[in-house]
């Protein structure tokens, strides 16, 4: 299973519609109860929480650390394990130990392909990012060390210090086509490498030193979870608040919050939530204990929520505060649940379409089009597409196998020079079938991915997507 496609699709509105939420529901909070703590508490823990859980599924899966993990084929209608993956991107993903030593980061030639390997700390900050954008084209090698490490690195190699001991790659390369991934992408995933430092140089260098670490929530109920169903949402929810908090806690000592987290960190010390020690609802009343279990079920279901009022309200400026997020644990923690390992906005914008132009639910009984004027596609630097997903968040069967368009596809422009989209579910007529995409016959919604968009366009947020037009028969 490819654990990082789990919430491909993360827009600002529903980001925005989870913090309106979390805060409407008394879960942002100045009142110093033991309850009011610890709804802060969780939802500051909740990133840190996820990132491990999602490294435990690797782990059950017998994959170690200091790894790489490489998908190597796009999903089609009949992959099930994860919602809204996208067939743009090819992912090599790897989760870091730097609790023994410093890994060392080779990328190779990616030949002038749009690449980017951005590095998460625990928390989902992004750190660090590697690839087209930023350090360009040509092999790159970087030694990652961790936050507590002191020692002497090999002249020539470029240190990148990492806030916390656990660390995730989550590469993506643009994938052109079916053919142009197995021929070509596939090879430059099998340059990818990661070496511990002490194994720079040999012949056959050791896989992996990482440290083992056993925690609590490996003997739970969403252990089992996670070894069963690879589901991290719901091995979330099967933790009690006395698990959640030890667990939690446990994380903290390898993987310790930041400088600017200490006001909070002092405050929810004062309930039992320190780098280290474990959980106990036995320190409560009655009272407070249950309204503490009930804590887990409140914060989750108000996380859920923002996904069922998501409009098309999604065409604000980006949100370039994603992936770097300061003290705004509210949204870190919205991210986190519903896009973990979502790209900053400076390397994919993510906007969507559930309605059409008149508000009503997209639906395969229709016709619709998307008409971008001249100059006027998405602002992508790097590429730009429109994937459908039937109801559920899956890819659509359809009889060509089309699952998402965009500008690697043979479109055809009109003379004008502008450029119409067609969604439905029968073929429309031949001069049109290039630049039609699939439709079932059912409720659907479309998402819209702008690759490294313009620089005008983050800063501004200049352009507004086109609304989705029902075609009206004969009309």
């Amino acid at each position: 299973m490819n654990i990082i496609n789990r919430r491909t699709f993360i827009s600002s509105s529903l980001v925005l519609s989870a913090v309106s939420l979390l805060k409407a529901q008394g879960l942002h909070s100045n009142d110093d109860s033991v309850i009011a703590t610890a709804k802060e508490a969780y939802i500051f823990g909740l990133p840190l929480v996820l990132t491990d859980l999602t490294r435990l599924v690797g782990t059950f899966g017998t994959r170690t650390s200091n790894q790489f993990n490489h998908s190597k084929a796009f999903p089609d209608h009949t992959f099930k394990a994860v919602v809204r993956p996208n067939n743009d991107t090819f992912y090599s993903s790897a989760f870091l130990d730097l609790g023994a030593e410093p890994i060392v980061l080779d990328i190779p030639d990616t030949q002038d392909r749009y690449a980017v390997f951005p590095l998460e700390d625990a928390w989902t900050n992004i750190f660090a990012s590697f690839g087209k954008r930023t350090t360009g084209t040509k092999a790159q090698r970087y030694v990652i060390t961790g936050p507590k490490w002191q020692g002497k690195l090999p002249k020539g190699i470029e240190e990148v210090k990492a806030p916390t001991d656990l660390v995730w790659i989550i590469g993506r390369i643009q994938v052109n086509s079916p053919e142009d991934g197995k021929n070509f992408v596939s090879k430059l995933q099998d340059g990818l490498k990661l070496t511990p430092l002490s194994q720079l140089g040999k012949k056959e260098p050791l896989a992996s030193t990482a440290v083992s670490v056993t925690y609590s929530v490996e003997s739970t109920e969403a252990a089992q979870v996670l070894k069963t169903k690879r589901n991290v949402v719901e091995a979330l929810k099967k933790l009690s608040i006395e698990e959640y908090f030890t667990y939690l806690n446990e994380l903290l000592v390898k993987n310790p919050a930041f400088e600017a987290d200490k006001p909070a960190l002092e405050k929810f010390a004062k309930i039992g939530i320190k780098a280290g020690e474990k959980f106990s609802l036995s320190t409560f009343d009655t009272a407070t204990q249950t309204a503490l279990q009930k804590l887990p079920t409140e914060i989750i279901a108000a996380l859920d929520k923002a996904r069922t009022i998501l409009t098309n309200d999604n065409d604000r400026k980006p949100d370039v505060t994603i992936g770097h997020y300061g003290t705004n644990y509210q949204k870190r923690a919205a991210v986190a649940y519903f896009g973990l390992g979502a790209l900053g906005p400076e390397d994919a914008v993510y906007l969507g379409y559930q309605q059409d132009e008149q508000g009503q639910a997209l639906h395969g009984d229709n016709k619709y089009v998307i008409h971008f004027e001249p100059h006027k596609t998405p602002p992508a630097r790097a590429f730009w597409s429109i994937t459908l997903y039937d109801k559920a968040g899956y890819l659509a069967e359809n009889a060509i196998r089309r699952y998402a368009i965009g500008d690697r596809s043979n479109l055809q422009y009109n003379a004008d020079g502008s450029l119409d989209i067609y969604i439905q579910h029968e073929a429309p007529s031949k001069d049109k079938e290039n630049n039609w995409l699939p439709a079932p016959k059912e409720a659907f919604n479309l998402s819209v991915r702008i690759y490294w968009a313009s620089d005008e366009y983050l800063k501004t947020g200049n352009w507004k997507k086109p609304p989705i037009k029902k075609v009206i028969a004969n009309g």
